[in-house]
């Protein structure tokens, strides 16, 4: 533009004078506006252009830059000679929503948003205004772009939208007509698009303001408050919430919106109706169960004690118990080994002591109670087997009863042909009288007296089967009695052609046990054994004794492959004074031997085939042994 002319130059919409370049080159006025002091008016238009603290530009219509200010220059770097679309973009063609072109063409003032890239290349977001320089003639040569700086303004409104939107929460200010001025995005998947419209209408239905208001205590008092809200959402459904409200003040402290923050409780309040539904029904199975329950926690404190565990260690409705009297209540051990063990220490049966100083035989259970590896303390189950330990004795005693009257029942058969072979003897005796003849006397006394030791050896044997003997239990070892037992008839088997042979795979533990009453019970099956053996067909006879233990129980087994049962022989063979040899038996041996493995608590299985052999096996469960006799020996062989 010629030094020596003057164009006055207009801003529409405006009532500014401003001097786009040096006024060596150009003077631009306004005829209306009062003239400032030279001094000044030299200043300003030799200054403020550089002064302003925005970038600034003017553009010809070919859209190079004839000039810019230091704060251009700092932004975009050098500009001299360059379009406005390099420098702003670093781009060759022209944007394609050019500003300047539009503001070219309509002569007017525009504002909008830019992105473009600074100097270094990086992004730089700015508000551009862009006005038109029009002539006095209505020319437009030169527009003057001012860009104001937002990159680090809009980073920081970026960053406090994006939290605002990703906060797991419902977030809505409120004005002080109760209107939804914003929402978050989490308020607007669950509420759907509610501004402009009242809280209470928009959030609940409602045509006036809740009671419960949380928004309007903050309103009136400032503060913050909380409240439980029920909601409903864009699909009508019912939630839960629990709601903050707090004001959104200014720098002066004032405030008219207040932020309401609802966080959904609706799966929390269902997992407490169900956590409280748990725990009554726990708490009612626990209260309820026959069985006795206690815990202890992690400080050793006995948090659970139901009424069932309170009568098997006879304490009253209220009695306290502390961690270490339970512990002394309890086996030796068991407590510290439920503390140390990794599962459950399990007791079939075992002993307490109740608090009134009594043995009670209890069924035992402790586990850990752990929670993502920490231990909360214990639990412990127990069942009271007294009733079960009496039902026990109760049965062995009418198995008993019920053998004795077996035997009993059998016994009239036994009597009536004694009888008729003491009548056989009398009729011989009484006939050899008469006649004189002493063969005959001989005879009949020779009768009487053989069946007179018959019936003394009946009526010894089922006293003594129907008394039996006390069992007088002790610590022995299971293997050593039928060690005993078959070394006794080892020399007779010997003698007969019979092989004898013991088995142990392993040494067995010492268990409660008659040592006699067993040995006895042995010593009729190994006998019963060697005669099966004796009278059979087989060529290689031989009888075994095994003695094994498995699934805590004894296990005795005498095998032989002599002449066998058939199935009315062993259908009769604990039943009735039954024998297979002839007078040479009373019938009560394995009757006697199937009482003695009852008073152990045990029982004796029979298998059988004619001409391949019989298998009797005894199985006594340790934990049905009978316990210890306290009497010491010599006052049992004394007595």
């Amino acid at each position: 533009m010629p030094a020596c002319s003057a164009q006055h130059f207009h801003e529409p919409e405006t009532a500014h004078v401003f001097c786009p370049v040096p006024r060596k080159q150009v003077c631009l006025m306004n005829k209306t506006a009062t003239h400032p002091p030279k001094e000044l008016a030299a200043w300003l238009q030799d200054n403020l252009f550089h002064a302003v603290p925005m970038a600034i530009a003017v553009i010809d219509r070919n859209f190079d830059l004839i000039y810019a200010n230091r704060a251009f220059e700092q932004i975009f770097g050098d500009w001299q000679g360059r379009k406005c679309h390099t420098v702003y973009k670093g781009q060759a063609a022209m944007c394609p929503q050019c500003k300047g072109t539009q503001a070219f063409r309509e002569g007017r003032t525009l504002v909008h948003e830019e992105v473009g890239l600074d100097k270094h290349g990086g992004l730089r977001r700015y508000i551009k205004h862009t006005v038109p320089l029009i002539t006095e003639q209505g020319d437009i040569p030169y527009v003057i772009e001012m860009c104001t700086d937002i990159t680090e303004a809009e980073q920081i409104r970026r960053e406090y939208q994006l939290l605002f939107d990703q906060v797991p929460c419902s977030v809505l200010i409120i004005d002080k007509d109760y209107r939804i001025v914003k929402t978050n995005a989490q308020a607007r998947r669950m509420l759907g698009d509610l501004e402009g419209r009242h809280c209470y209408r928009g959030l609940k239905g409602f045509d006036s303001k809740c009671k419960e208001c949380t928004a309007r205590q903050t309103f009136e008092d400032g503060q913050l408050h909380t409240g439980h809200h029920i909601w409903r959402t864009r699909k009508d459904e019912t939630v839960h919430l629990h709601v903050i409200t707090v004001p959104l003040q200014v720098s002066d402290g004032s405030f008219d919106m207040v932020m309401e923050m609802a966080v959904d409780v609706t799966q929390t309040l269902k997992l407490q109706d169900g956590l409280r539904f748990a725990h009554s029904f726990l708490e009612t199975i626990i209260t309820t169960s026959m069985d006795g329950i206690f815990a202890v926690d992690a400080g050793g404190n006995v948090s659970i004690f139901n009424p069932a565990a309170r009568n098997i260690f006879a304490l009253r409705p209220n009695q306290q118990i502390s961690g270490d009297e339970l512990s002394g209540m309890l086996p030796a051990e068991f407590f510290k080994q439920v503390n140390t063990a990794a599962g459950q220490i399990y007791s079939p049966e075992t002993e307490i002591t109740n608090a009134a100083g009594q043995k009670v035989p209890v069924r035992l259970a402790g586990n850990q109670l752990k929670m993502d590896g920490l231990s909360m303390g214990t639990a412990f189950s127990i069942q009271n087997l007294s009733e079960l330990k009496k039902l026990e004795d109760d049965k062995l005693e009418a198995e008993r009863l019920a053998a004795v009257g077996q035997t009993v029942a059998g016994l009239a058969h036994g009597v009536k042909n004694l009888t008729t072979a003491l009548e056989g003897g009398m009729y011989m005796l009484s006939t050899g009288i008469e006649k004189g003849n002493l063969e005959r006397i001989q005879k009949g006394m020779v009768m009487l007296d053989r069946n007179t030791q018959r019936i003394s050896m009946f009526v010894k044997a089922f006293l003594s089967f129907a008394k039996g003997r006390e069992i007088k239990a002790r610590l022995n070892d299971p293997a050593e009695i039928a060690r005993e037992v078959v070394d006794m008839y080892a020399a007779r088997a010997d003698g007969l052609g019979i092989r004898l042979a013991f088995e142990l795979s392993r040494p067995l533990a010492p268990a409660a046990i008659d040592y006699e009453s067993m040995h006895e019970c042995l010593t009729n099956l190994v006998g019963n054994a060697i005669d099966a053996c004796r009278v059979s067909t087989n060529s290689a006879p031989h009888v075994t004794v095994r003695a094994f233990e498995e699934d805590e129980a004894i296990f005795y087994e005498v095998i032989d492959n002599g002449c066998g049962m058939d199935y009315e022989v062993k259908r009769k063979v604990f039943t009735t004074f039954f024998t297979t040899k002839g007078l040479g038996g009373t019938g009560l041996g394995l009757l006697m031997t199937k009482k003695i493995i009852q008073e152990h608590g045990g029982r004796i299985d029979l298998e059988s085939e004619p001409e391949k052999g019989t298998t009797f096996r005894i199985r006594l469960p340790r934990k049905r042994l009978p316990k210890v006799s306290e009497r010491p020996k010599q006052e049992e062989s004394s007595s």
